[in-house]
C-alpha cells in the first residue's frame, strides 16, 4: 500500500502544515493533546524542503463558543448546529499558548501563505480550505495554489482523523495530487489510523512513510 518513493516536480509542489499547534500537543494537556504531536516537527520541515511553496493553517478560536464542552466528559456530544457537529474541549484560543505553532517550526510569517480558521463562534470547520462544512466559503488556500500553478500538495499536521483528513478531501475535490507523509501527522484516535489509511489509498492519495520517500526535483 505504501509507496517507497514518489517523484514530484518541486516548482509545482506545495506543502501544507495543517494546524500544527501547541493546543494539540502535550504542551497544553487541558486542550486537545494528540499523542506524539511534538514528534512530527522534523518531518514537517522535511516536507517543506520538497516543495516550492509552504502553507500553514491554524485554528484561531474565540472563547465561549457554541462547540465548547462544559467538562471533558462532554466532549464529542452532538451539538446540532448547521456549522457545529460535536463538542470539543476549548483549544487554540486566540492569544493563548495553545494557538501558537509547535516549537521548531518556522515563524508564522515565514510561511508563504497562512490560513486562519475557526474564528466564527458558531462554526467549527475542520478542513484548512473552507470556513464552512459545505465547502463553499473559501479560506483562499486553493486559490493561492492554483495561482502558483501547484499540482501536488504534501500534507502533514494535526490531527490525522479530523482536520488533516478533511483538508485532504478538499484538495482531492479541487483536483490536486495529494501526498500524505504519515510520519508528519498523528491521530486523535490512533486505533482508527489503519482504516483511515485504507480510505486514503482508495481515494488515490499517495502514502509515504516519511519525507525521505518524496523525490523532489
Amino acid at each position: 500500500m505504501f509507496l517507497q518513493t514518489v517523484k514530484v516536480e518541486k516548482s509545482k509542489t506545495a506543502s501544507i502544515d495543517v494546524d500544527p499547534q501547541k493546543g494539540f500537543s502535550e504542551l497544553c494537556p487541558n486542550e486537545l493533546p494528540v499523542a506524539g504531536a511534538l514528534e512530527i516537527v522534523g518531518e514537517l520541515i522535511e516536507n517543506h524542503s520538497k516543495a516550492d511553496f509552504c502553507l500553514v493553517s491554524r485554528d484561531m478560536h474565540p472563547s465561549g463558543v457554541a462547540w465548547e464542552a462544559e467538562k471533558p466528559e462532554n466532549m464529542l456530544e452532538p451539538v446540532g448546529l448547521p456549522e457545529v457537529d460535536i463538542k470539543w474541549n476549548p483549544h487554540c484560543i486566540v492569544g493563548t499558548l495553545g494557538a501558537e505553532l509547535l516549537p521548531g517550526l518556522p515563524q508564522i510569517r515565514d510561511y508563504d501563505f497562512q490560513i486562519n480558521k475557526g474564528m466564527d463562534p458558531d462554526a467549527h470547520p475542520y478542513g484548512a480550505f473552507y470556513h464552512d462544512q459545505a465547502d463553499v466559503l473559501s479560506t483562499g488556500g486553493i486559490e493561492y495554489l492554483r495561482a502558483n500553478k501547484v499540482e501536488t500538495v504534501i500534507v502533514g499536521g494535526l490531527a490525522l482523523d479530523f482536520c488533516v483528513k478533511k483538508s485532504i478531501e478538499q484538495l482531492l475535490d479541487a483536483g490536486f495530487k495529494v501526498i500524505l507523509n504519515l510520519a508528519s501527522t498523528r491521530a486523535v484516535f490512533p486505533e482508527n489510523v489503519d482504516q483511515l489509511i485504507q480510505e486514503f489509498f482508495e481515494k488515490g492519495v499517495c502514502l509515504v512513510e516519511g519525507a525521505a520517500g518524496i523525490d523532489s526535483e
